[in-house]
């Protein structure tokens, strides 16, 4: 991007602090500064990301401190709702300047009118090719929004927002419901934009378009003057440092307490010397009790030393495990999930998709899945990719042809109904028979970042990646582990850390994988052996390499 930074900040976070009416807070004592900079917001889910936008936008009310705006802010949130009666012309808030106008070129028009469109005479072509360029080519001015698709009204939420003119503008995951084609969009308008853009994401490749980026922890806020990927490039350093650190403090403390101990035995043999012949030697008997009380006292003062020097030894050891922060570790190489080469996963024949024209050359495909394959499924928003997945985990019927799953199958969908949201994963797994023992459930739970609390409450409670993991979970943990994963944007709720995790986990799945996914780096993660793509004449499935 081309973005300069420049003085004074456009707003101002003064010992910011905000609290939950449940009386959790998230924030305490935040002082942040943003200009023009276009600057990500990153950090593990639940530490306030989204919170952090609406209080810089003004939609919600700092509990502490305060947010000083020099400039209008605009806030497009994660899930806007836009109301399925309104056009495209409101969602966008163009009404009243198309309205006028139309009045004008018709003669019709009044100084109010003139006052609206100001010097946007060419307002109407500007949205039109906006929309065109965002893949809504067929959408119209007064079409109902509540008609477009979940990304079309993304699409048009941003829209909105661009034409705005606002002089900072906090996205906040603008590219969650975009396909490929509408996140380049997405990328090209960002590059375009010339006044101050805070981007809350977790999609690496848009992240990578910032220039600053600022990490919220529990414990207040990191800045960095760099995009995402040069951030954990530094990160790692730290922590490859951190953990150098914590190792030669653990290595220091062993050869301290080997020292130490055979020093205390030394010094242990010399008293016990001195008290033996102490009571054999000619010697009076004060002089004796002296001698023994002296070896004592030597002693004594020794194991006093001794356990300081272990407390010293001890602390720095704590002190150089607090700067490590632990990895994310997601377990889903199960033997039980294991898939032979030759063993055929799935058949698909001349299969009809449901709810596509019979007649559209991409309503049916045929393909074929064996052994450990992992197929990356891509196409643009409403070409079917959900609806194959569907077929394949039994849930839909194919209209036409025929749709075979022949092993045990794990459908992750987008609204992860595979979880029960009224019931905690520990009880589900139960129910569903698990072979794992409850210790060992535990364990893996916990190394989920699912602890005993997380555990045993109702799904429906959990953050989005902590339900998707307890999907996960109730997928490979059960009587029959799955031996196919169907992943369909699996990676929409989890923060960075638990992406990266679940790549690392998947690349170890013994069995096989189809996966929709817009981030193009969590594909090329998954190594996949094969892409059945989308294009107007049909679908095409071929080998990666």
């Amino acid at each position: 991007m081309t973005h300069v930074s420049r003085t004074p900040a456009l707003v101002s976070l003064n010992q910011l602090g905000f609290q939950f009416a449940n009386g959790e807070t998230i924030f305490n004592e935040l002082n942040l500064k943003f200009d023009h900079t276009p600057t990500a917001i990153v950090g593990r889910n639940g530490v306030g990301k989204s919170v952090l936008g609406r209080l810089i936008a003004g939609r919600l009310q700092p509990t502490n401190g305060s947010v000083v705006r020099s400039v209008t802010t605009a806030c497009v949130e994660q899930n806007p709702v836009v109301p399925a009666d309104l056009t495209v012309a409101d969602a966008t808030g163009s009404t009243a300047i198309l309205l006028a106008l139309d009045r004008l070129s018709e003669g019709e028009g009044s100084i109010e009118d003139f006052d609206i469109v100001g010097e946007q005479w060419d307002f109407a072509e500007r949205l039109r090719r906006l929309l065109d360029d965002a893949g809504l080519a067929k959408t119209g001015f007064d079409d109902r929004v509540g008609n477009l698709s979940g990304g079309q009204q993304a699409r048009i939420a941003l829209i909105g927002a661009f034409l705005n003119h606002t002089s900072l503008l906090i996205l906040d995951e603008p590219s969650n419901h975009l396909d490929a084609v509408g996140r380049q969009w997405l990328l090209g308008m960002l590059e375009r934009w010339r006044s101050g853009l805070i981007v809350i994401s977790h999609d690496r490749q848009l992240l990578d378009c910032m220039q600053r980026t600022v990490e919220l922890t529990a414990a207040g806020a990191n800045e960095f003057g760099g995009n995402y990927s040069a951030f954990r490039e530094q990160q790692k350093t730290h922590q490859a440092a951190a953990q150098a650190r914590l190792d030669q403090a653990r290595s220091e403390r062993h050869r301290e307490q080997i020292r130490l101990r055979r020093e205390h035995d030394t010094i242990q043999r010399h008293a016990a010397t001195s008290s033996r012949n102490a009571d054999t030697a000619n010697i009076a008997s004060f002089e004796r009790v002296a001698i023994k009380g002296a070896a004592r006292e030597i002693m004594g003062h020794v194991r006093s030393v001794h356990e300081r020097r272990k407390s010293e030894l001890n602390a720095q050891v704590r002190d150089a495990y607090a700067k490590v922060t632990p990895e994310d570790c997601v377990l889903v190489n199960l033997p039980g999930s294991s898939v032979p080469t030759a063993r055929q996963v799935c058949t698909v024949i001349d299969a009809g998709l449901p709810w596509l024209p019979p007649d559209a050359p991409t309503s049916r495909l045929s393909f074929w899945l064996r052994g450990p394959m992992r197929i990356a499924v891509s196409g643009p928003n409403g070409c079917g990719k959900s609806t194959l997945l569907k077929m394949l985990a039994g849930e839909l019927q194919a209209v036409s042809g025929h749709c075979t799953t022949h092993v045990p199958c794990a459908f992750l969908d987008q609204q992860l109904n595979l979880l029960d949201e009224q019931h905690s994963i520990t009880e589900q797994l139960t129910a569903q028979g698990s072979t794992l023992s409850e210790g060992t459930l535990r364990s893996y739970l916990a190394q989920l970042q699912l602890d005993a609390r997380r555990a045993t409450q109702p799904c429906g409670s959990l953050s989005g990646g902590e339900r998707l993991k307890a999907a996960l979970a109730l997928a490979l943990w059960r009587e029959k582990p799955a031996q196919l994963l169907l992943l369909d944007e699996p990676t929409n709720h989890l923060d960075l850390p638990s992406v990266e995790a679940f790549e690392q986990a998947l690349q170890t799945f013994p069995g096989a994988i189809v996966v929709v996914s817009h981030d193009q780096k969590f594909r090329k993660a998954l190594r996949p052996t094969h892409n059945l793509h989308w294009h107007p004449s049909g679908w095409l499935l071929q080998p990666t390499n």
